[in-house]
């Protein structure tokens, strides 16, 4: 027992002798290592694999929008003063004309496509009904063999100042031969397409006749039209003002008619919008008892450098229920001259008309900062002729001479200010004339 106890002892001293050893020297903490700097090719590759990340995303996220429609918007404003002066003659046979200023066109409307597809809805808050449809239609582009095909409220392809979209008719209303007689727009369905390169181009659709403003045709019978076009430029030469250029063209459309009845009442070249009184009409057919009527067209343009000249023809037969055949005409001739050097622009997958972009602005911004140009200027001359004399009807003649001046402020404001006189040939009594001065300003994209 006592030697047990003196190795204990012997051991704990042992120990406290140790741990005074390490409590008189200092606690030293041992230092790590500094950080290796980073490997260039290892920071490369991370930075690439961020980016790759980056245009997944992206590309995500276009995919996403690639399967939304787009939508793009539409605007116009056309705003109109109108005096008028008759002579004796006239007044006694279509009464007073009216002065006045009302808004033209008030156009608000959107577009867009899906691939292939495309859509159009626009409607007008200055024409009857207000608001009323304009073009509403749904489209498919790149269709084998047939191009482009519309179903909806749109335009009949016939002539070409009426298939043309009116920002860019010369003057303040389309010809004798286009408005009042040529279909306008109506509910159907149309394929078009190009050919030889897009020097011709064809147009065939099947519509309601007689749509009204909101597009309706409702009735026990089948009201059904068939309209086509076709042009041809058998010269075109492209320039830096645009191309110059000789356009040819032919429409036709077959009718039936409304309730077994047609009528043309046509005013002269001049329009107080949708107001009421409006200008009156100038001839009239009367109710002319038909089950059916045709439409055909000739259409003629040239445009050599800022000169042009274009000319429509429409003959229109009429299958009478009691007088038979009857045929009316209708005819225009313009010319124009743009005297700032620009020249008419033309579409050659439509065979229409496009917008006239002036060299110079009227007020632009430059370097420099705000610069003043002359815009585009351009003087025009119409003659139209429509006589609805024929067979057993007597609806009367009316020439209209129309003179104008526009100016182009820039590509999508215009004003415009005509002079008609138009020359009346009424069914009953002496022939009459009336003077009307006309003013525009309009402003669309």
């Amino acid at each position: 027992m006592p030697a047990l106890r003196a190795g204990t002892f012997a051991l704990v001293v042992v120990a406290c002798a140790i741990t005074g050893r390490a409590g008189a020297q200092e606690l030293r903490v041992p230092e790590l290592p500094e950080p290796a700097a980073p490997d260039p090719l290892t920071d490369l590759m991370r930075r690439v694999n961020d980016l790759e990340g980056e245009v997944k995303r992206s590309k995500a996220k276009q995919a996403d929008a690639a399967k939304k429609p787009t939508v793009n918007w539409m605007m116009q404003i056309q705003a109109d003063a109108l005096w008028s002066d008759q002579d004796v003659d006239n007044r006694r046979a279509v009464g007073s004309i009216p002065d006045g200023a009302t808004f033209r066109r008030a156009r608000f409307g959107m577009y867009g496509d899906y691939g292939p597809f495309e859509y159009r809805i626009a409607m007008d808050f200055a024409l009857q009904g207000r608001p009323s449809f304009i073009d509403v239609f749904i489209g498919l582009n790149d269709v084998p063999g047939l191009g482009r095909v519309r179903v909806g409220h749109f335009f009949e392809p016939f002539g070409l100042e009426q298939y043309s979209q009116n920002r860019f008719v010369t003057v303040l209303e389309r010809a004798l031969p286009t408005e009042p007689i040529a279909p306008g727009r109506n509910l159907g369905v149309m394929a078009n397409n190009t050919f030889a390169d897009q020097r011709g181009t064809w147009a065939l659709g099947a519509f309601h006749t007689d749509s009204d403003a909101f597009g309706d045709d409702t009735g026990n019978d089948f009201r059904a039209a068939i309209t086509g076009r076709a042009t041809f430029l058998p010269w075109y030469e492209e320039t830096i003002a645009g191309a110059d250029l000789v356009h040819i063209g032919a429409a036709y459309s077959a009718r039936a008619t409304k309730a077994g009845q047609v009528r043309f009442q046509v005013r002269p070249e001049v329009r107080l919008g949708a107001a009421t009184p409006n200008v009156p009409n100038f001839v009239d057919s009367g109710n002319i008892g038909a089950g059916f009527y045709q439409l055909v067209g000739a259409e003629l343009l040239l445009i050599h450098g800022p000169l042009s000249a274009q000319a429509e023809y429409v003959l229109v037969p009429v299958d009478t229920y009691r007088s038979g055949a009857v045929y009316f005409q209708s005819w225009y001739a313009m010319g124009s001259v743009l005297l700032t050097g620009e020249s008419r622009q033309y579409r050659k997958t439509t065979g229409t008309l496009e917008r006239i972009v002036p060299r110079r602005d009227f007020i632009r911004r430059d370097a420099n900062g705000v610069a003043l140009g002359p815009g585009a200027w351009e003087l025009a001359a119409r003659v139209s002729h429509l006589d609805l004399n024929s067979g057993g009807i007597r609806g009367g003649r009316v020439t209209d001479l129309t003179l104008g001046v526009n100016w182009y402020l820039n590509a999508y404001l215009r004003m415009t200010a005509n002079y008609v006189r138009a020359f009346q040939t009424p069914r009953t009594g002496p022939r009459g004339t009336a003077d009307f001065y006309g003013l525009r300003i309009g402003y669309e994209f």
